[in-house]
C-alpha cells in the first residue's frame, strides 16, 4: 500500500510503500494527489519512500506508475527518492536525466532532509 507521510507542507505529496504497491493504491493515493496539487498549484513536488517492507509492484500498479508519469511527466518539479534498495536508484538514476523535474536520492536515514528538500 502507500501511505501518507505526516507532517508535509501544503506544497508536498510525500508518501511511503508499504507491502505490495496495488492499482488501488494508485487510484486512491498518489494519482488524485497529485491530479489536485498540479490543479491547485501547477507542479507537483513528490517524496516517495520506499523500505525494507517494500515487496514490490504488481503488473497493473507498475503500469499505473508509467501512466501517472507520462499523464504528468512536465507536473513534477522535484522528486525525492528515500530508499536503501540499489535496485530502485538505479532504475530512477536510469531515467533521471530525461525528466524534467529536479531528482534527488536520499538514504532512509534521511527522510527529513528529503522532505526539507523538495518543500522548499
Amino acid at each position: 500500500m502507500l501511505e501518507h507521510i505526516q507532517p508535509t507542507s501544503q506544497n508536498l505529496i510525500a508518501v511511503k510503500a508499504i507491502g505490495k504497491i496495488e492499482d488501488a493504491d494508485y487510484k486512491t493515493v498518489l494519482t488524485p494527489a497529485v491530479d489536485k496539487m498540479v490543479a491547485e498549484q501547477g507542479k507537483a513536488r513528490l517524496v516517495l519512500e520506499i523500505g525494507p517492507e517494500f515487496e514490490g509492484f504488481t503488473a497493473h500498479a507498475a503500469l499505473d506508475d508509467a501512466a501517472l508519469g507520462l499523464e504528468h511527466w512536465c507536473d513534477f518539479e522535484k522528486i525525492a527518492l528515500v530508499t536503501d534498495h540499489a535496485w530502485i536508484k538505479g532504475t530512477v538514476r536510469a531515467f533521471a536525466p530525461f525528466m524534467p523535474a529536479q531528482v534527488k536520492f536520499f538514504d532512509l536515514t534521511r527522510r527529513a532532509e528529503a522532505l526539507a528538500w523538495a518543500a522548499n
